[in-house]
């Protein structure tokens, strides 16, 4: 029989909606609910040609093998520490996953999230059956008021979708747990403060974010979660303190812009085109338009930041990438930018 946890109440406060994103040209506004942006980080093609136990980081730079404790296990579960308190979901877009999966503090456990499936939904279902939580843990890619996974987005406007896997989020936790988000900028400004809000109205549950860089200190990141929707004591990161040194990226997000015309000569319906890194070897994210041929369009699409020689286009059944020959602009870096990897 699973015991009983007492459980805060939370009386969400109104709050103002976000401004809409406008993701289209006038011109192609009307088609603009034809279209869908699933977000920065799709590794599907990538990760379905690895070999088992092997997860490429999304920088590209080399491939790195998993623990062997995470190998062979649904999602890339590690194994579970006698009393683990705290899970950690991990988004594969991170770089240096090696370092972060095998650096874990006593007491968590860490489940590497797939890029085929909603974050929310994994997460509800690896924690059924959990509850008197500790922490939950999610490390991802983000930007102020958005928490990026390969599957697609967390901010605000994307909640409700989740609704029901979110508040399963939140029963796993107990009395004092937290859901702690580490991911760039995630917590920073009125946009974060709006997106916690919101989270922790959703999962009934504490959220804590940073509101800067979080990773690396040599590229200006750091571990701390400046930005509560409660007044908890400062969060522990899931890493060792070798893991926290260790590790030699930071988690945020870049918006580049994709523009064009729909190719000309496709079947009614939509098509989904590839962000790829062709520095790096590595895909970053992708767009899905509709097959409207000959229409311009303007997309925005967040990517892992450090992302270079980005180009757009799809893969064949072999695998073969073939450009759609739009254009991608790259906003340049502000004076003082944290490093390569982001």
């Amino acid at each position: 029989m699973r015991r009983a946890v007492r459980r805060r109440v939370y009386v969400c406060p109104r709050r103002k909606a976000d401004a809409p994103i406008p993701e289209f040209t006038r011109e192609f506004a009307v088609e603009a609910s034809a279209a869908r942006v699933t977000g920065v980080g799709s590794v599907n093609q990538v990760l379905s040609r690895a070999p088992q136990g092997v997860v490429p980081r999304l920088d590209g730079r080399q491939i790195l093998p998993l623990p062997a404790s995470a190998t062979g296990r649904p999602n890339g579960r590690t194994d579970a520490p006698a009393g683990a308190s705290e899970i950690l979901f991990v988004d594969p877009s991170v770089s240096d996953l090696g370092t972060i999966l095998a650096n874990l503090r006593p007491g968590v456990e860490a489940i590497l999230l797939d890029a085929k499936r909603p974050a929310a939904r994994q997460m509800a279902l690896a924690l059924e059956g959990r509850d008197g939580l500790d922490a939950v843990h999610v490390i991802a890619h983000g930007a102020p008021g958005h928490v990026n996974f390969a599957a697609g987005e967390w901010s605000a406007a994307t909640l409700d979708d989740d609704g029901a896997d979110l508040a399963a989020i939140g029963q796993a936790l107990g009395a004092g747990g937290e859901l702690l988000l580490w991911s760039c900028n995630a917590g920073a400004g009125a946009a974060g403060s709006n997106f916690i809000d919101a989270l922790s109205c959703a999962t009934g549950t504490p959220v804590a974010a940073a509101n800067d860089l979080v990773g690396s200190p040599t590229l200006g990141g750091d571990w701390k979660l400046n930005v509560k929707t409660t007044k908890h004591a400062a969060a522990r990161p899931p890493l060792t303190r070798g893991g926290i040194m260790s590790y030699a990226a930071v988690l945020a997000a870049i918006e580049i812009t994709v523009s064009g015309l729909v190719p000309s000569g496709l079947a009614a319906g939509s098509t989904t085109y590839f962000v790829v890194d062709r520095d790096h070897g590595s895909i970053v994210g992708n767009i899905s338009l509709p097959n409207m041929a000959n229409r311009a369009f303007r997309i925005t699409v967040k990517v892992p930041g450090g992302s270079t020689g980005l180009d757009v286009g799809v893969f064949d059944e072999a695998g073969k990438f073939t450009s759609a020959g739009f254009t991608v602009d790259v906003p340049a870096p502000p004076s003082g930018a944290v490093g390569q990897r982001g």
